[in-house]
């Protein structure tokens, strides 16, 4: 029973919406931006195995040697959970019975196929939303951090809260540097999330 208008503020461009909850900005194929051509190598969507540790877990979890993770929670889409509102629609594999006043922390393995040379990328950005901290590894080697300091064990958290409305965006981290760690083939990129408290309520 209520109108909804949707107006783009510039000269020309396109609207995506969904009305499902889902992101409609996450790209399914090679995207054009600003006039460069812009692959998304792991989508939000992406397939991946979560767990959340109730001891310690041996560190090839992050990548670069073998490690069986069949026992993992098997899903795609955001990870995380909610006790009030505000952050629903960003994830699909809801942990609030496995973290809510038990954990601060839950661990992430998400595989990914480059099909190219990544000799011929030009640069490599990691996007992400988070509440409160993490930091993530690609092929077992770390290459970006946020709200955590120190030594990470199966039980971190993060030093302090991220902000709300920062925690809905995706933030670009510049990861260019680190490029040389991707291979042609099978990749992995691998996060450990951290909440401040294990009374958080998102």
């Amino acid at each position: 029973g209520q109108s909804v208008t949707i107006a783009n503020p510039n000269a020309g461009g396109t609207i995506y919406y969904t009305l499902d909850g889902t992101d409609p900005r996450v790209p399914t194929q090679t995207t054009s931006v600003g006039g460069s051509t812009s692959d998304i190598l792991v989508a939000e969507s992406a397939g991946k195995r979560v767990l959340v540790p109730t001891g310690p877990v041996a560190n090839a979890w992050r990548g670069g040697e073998a490690f069986d993770d069949s026992t993992w929670t098997n899903g795609a889409g955001g990870v995380g959970y909610e006790r009030s509102t505000g952050y629903e629609a960003f994830f699909t594999i809801n942990l609030v019975d496995s973290m809510y006043g038990k954990q601060t922390t839950c661990l992430l393995r998400i595989p990914f196929t480059l099909s190219r040379d990544p000799a011929t990328l030009g640069g490599v950005q990691l996007g992400v939303r988070y509440d409160d901290g993490f930091v993530a590894y690609l092929n077992g080697v770390e290459v970006a951090r946020a709200l955590f300091d120190g030594v990470l064990t199966w039980n971190s958290a993060a030093y302090s809260n991220h902000d709300d409305f920062d925690a809905v965006d995706f933030q670009d981290i510049d990861i260019s540097a680190q490029a040389g760690l991707l291979k042609q083939g099978q990749n992995l990129l691998a996060v450990q999330a951290m909440n401040s408290s294990n009374s958080s309520s998102d």
